[in-house]
Order: structure tokens, then C-alpha cells, then sequence
């Protein structure tokens, strides 16, 4: 029961929707099961939106994806992407941590908000209703940021990431089962980008922060997002295991 617990709690914690709460340590314990549990539940709730609203909207229904994705977040990734955004303009790295945990709004916050909705605005231009299109997006971008979690230690001041850190780090098994979730909703190529995204996010987060924390993984699940979107709906003709398992079935 403890365990259906800390994996139902995954979707509170991540999203909006409400679920079964349980404490931090034993969210972070299961957090490997969130690229599956949350990832798959939200892919599935884009694609309902996507469907019930291109029905009275037309393609218009595609940009609304945008703010339908941030509001079952509950906004909180996309805070990270701001913070982060403001703690990149500054050098000192003292200076850095404060602005990261400050809750103005600077200009890299706008900068990579703009960066950030020109993505996504992109993918969406020529999305096609592929519920298997969305999964992989979902799937991919929170798995890029529990694996940064897992390897990174936490930047000082950073308790959230601290937990997850000490639960995750170290624990090889999970860390093949957040690839093996990453896996099974990926082609070729989306497996590809997969590992090219999450090696750049890593040694992003290592130059600039020298460790991980809250914001930046929201920063990574936000801006991973519409990049893993756009990729999986260019090469959308090219199966995923997943698919290839149940055709096959």
C-alpha cells in the first residue's frame, strides 16, 4: 500500500491533478516511475484536449496545447524556466544561486520564455492528433530531468533536490528503469535526441550551477518539452517500441 501510495503521489506532486499524497522522501523514492506514471497520464490528457478541441477549433486547437500543458503543471516547471533564465545573465556564482532563488523577473527570464514559446509555437504548426506523439514528448522531457536528478548532487540550499538526490543517486536499477521508460516510448531518432538532450542539460547544469536543483529541473522538463514534440512529430512514420510491441501483439 506504502508503495501505490508513493507512486500515485508522483502525479500530485508533478501536476495539478489531484491524487493520493504521500511525504517528500518517499515521492523522491519512487520518482523513477514519473516519466511512466506522470508522463503517460498527461500524454493522454494532451491528446483528450487536442481531440475534443480541434473538433470546434481546427488547427487552432494546436496552439492552445501551450497554455492546456502549463496550467496541468500547475505553472510551477515554467517558474523554474524563468528563474533559471535570470540566474544564466550572471557570472558570479554566488550571485547566481541568489538570483535563482529570487522571485523577480529579469530579462533571461523573458529571454528564454521567448525561447521557450518559439519551440513550442513550431511543434505545434504542423502537430497531428498522434497520442503516441504526445506520450513520447511527455515521457522523454521528465525522464531527461529524474536522470539529472539522479546524477547530479544539489547545489547548496536546494532540499527538494537533496531528497531526490539521496534516493535516487547510487541506485543503478532505477536509473535503467528511468531508460528503459525513456526507451520504450522512443524510435531511432527520438532515442537519439533523447540522449543528446539529456547530456546537454547535464553539463549545462554542471558548467552554470555546478549541481542540480528544483528550478532546473523544471527549466529541463519545460524546455525539453516542445524540443522532443517537434522531433517526434518530424520522423512521426517511424514506429516506437511501444507501438511496435502492441502491433505485434
Amino acid at each position: 500500500m506504502k508503495v501505490f501510495k508513493a507512486i500515485l503521489a508522483q502525479l500530485s506532486f508533478f501536476t495539478i491533478i489531484p491524487s493520493i499524497s504521500a511525504p517528500l522522501e518517499e515521492i523522491a523514492g519512487f520518482s523513477f516511475t514519473a516519466p511512466l506514471i506522470v508522463g503517460a497520464f498527461t500524454g493522454i490528457l494532451d491528446f483528450i484536449f487536442l481531440y475534443i478541441s480541434h473538433f470546434f477549433l481546427g488547427n487552432t486547437a494546436f496552439l492552445l496545447l501551450i497554455p492546456f500543458v502549463e496550467i496541468i503543471r500547475g505553472f510551477h516547471h515554467l517558474d523554474g524556466l524563468l528563474d533559471y533564465g535570470d540566474a544564466l545573465m550572471v557570472k558570479d556564482y554566488q550571485k547566481k544561486l541568489k538570483v535563482l532563488h529570487d522571485v523577480q523577473t529579469g530579462s533571461g527570464a523573458i529571454g528564454l520564455l521567448l525561447v521557450y514559446v518559439t519551440i513550442f509555437v513550431v511543434a505545434t504548426l504542423n502537430l497531428k492528433l498522434s497520442v503516441f506523439t504526445l506520450l513520447s514528448a511527455e515521457v522523454l522531457s521528465r525522464a531527461s530531468a529524474i536522470s539529472i536528478l539522479a546524477l547530479l548532487p544539489p547545489i547548496e540550499g536546494s532540499f527538494l533536490a537533496k531528497v531526490f538526490y539521496d534516493k535516487l543517486n547510487g541506485k543503478w536499477w532505477k536509473f535503467i528503469l528511468i531508460q528503459l521508460e525513456a526507451l520504450l516510448f522512443s524510435s531511432l531518432p527520438l532515442l537519439l535526441a533523447y540522449l543528446l538532450l539529456t547530456v546537454f542539460f547535464f553539463v549545462l547544469c554542471k558548467r552554470t550551477l555546478k549541481g542540480s536543483s528544483g528550478d532546473y529541473v523544471g527549466f529541463v522538463i519545460t524546455l525539453s518539452f516542445p524540443i522532443y514534440l517537434l522531433v517526434a512529430e518530424k520522423i512521426c512514420c517511424q514506429f516506437s517500441i511501444l507501438q511496435l510491441l502492441l502491433i505485434l501483439h
